[in-house]
């Protein structure tokens, strides 16, 4: 329990850490304010997996799971990154429902997204051709000529923008196994848009 001496608890002055501790004593009103110190960021997060229309009933959602498992929350001064693994597992869940096999969501989210995926700043490679190429439908076979694995792999890293570690914690891969699966899908890409773009030249040249 955080105590405050000399007069009432300023709730909006707690960290998120003495906010979680204040809420499981049952003061949902520690929580709203952890809700509106978040709700930005887990409405960008949604809006970016999802787009615009789901964005805030799965901000919500999260919210609330989030206060349904405060109990499991263990993570010292990491508040938002468990937040957001909530948000992320309450989106993919949503679009898991929506679509019969993993790889159909991805016409959704390329569309969405397409403009959002980032790899690390040692891929140029693979940047580059996102700067020149019409994301929606390439970025979209790129993906989706990738093994299932890495396609999950390189989504999660490069268009959800999650950290490695929740990527463990989401899929239950090992860290070794992420990293390579990102590493391998990435080639794999790198390949198939520098083909892409050979075969767009020799057409425009003809």
């Amino acid at each position: 329990m955080v105590n405050r001496p000399g007069g009432p608890l300023d709730l909006g002055a707690l960290e998120d850490d003495q906010l979680v501790a204040v809420s499981l004593d049952g003061r949902l009103d520690a929580f709203n304010v952890l809700v509106l110190r978040h709700q930005t960021r887990v409405r960008s997060t949604c809006r970016g997996i999802v787009g615009m229309a789901d964005a805030d009933d799965l901000m919500q959602e999260s919210f609330i799971k989030a206060w349904d498992r405060l109990s499991t929350y263990k993570q010292r001064g990491k508040f938002p990154a468990w937040l957001g693994v909530i948000a992320r597992r309450t989106c993919f869940d949503h679009l898991r429902q929506r679509q019969r096999r993993p790889t159909t969501s991805l016409d959704r989210l390329t569309d969405d997204l397409g403009d959002q995926f980032t790899p690390e700043s040692g891929d140029r490679s693979l940047d580059e051709h996102l700067l020149n190429i019409e994301l929606s439908g390439v970025l979209r076979e790129a993906l989706e000529s990738l093994p299932e694995e890495q396609r999950r792999a390189v989504f999660y890293r490069d268009v959800a923008d999650m950290e490695y570690r929740e990527i463990v914690d989401a899929t239950g891969w090992s860290m070794g196994t992420v990293k390579s699966r990102i590493s391998r899908g990435r080639s794999a890409m790198r390949d198939f848009l520098n083909a892409r773009h050979a075969n767009d030249a020799r057409g425009e040249g003809a």
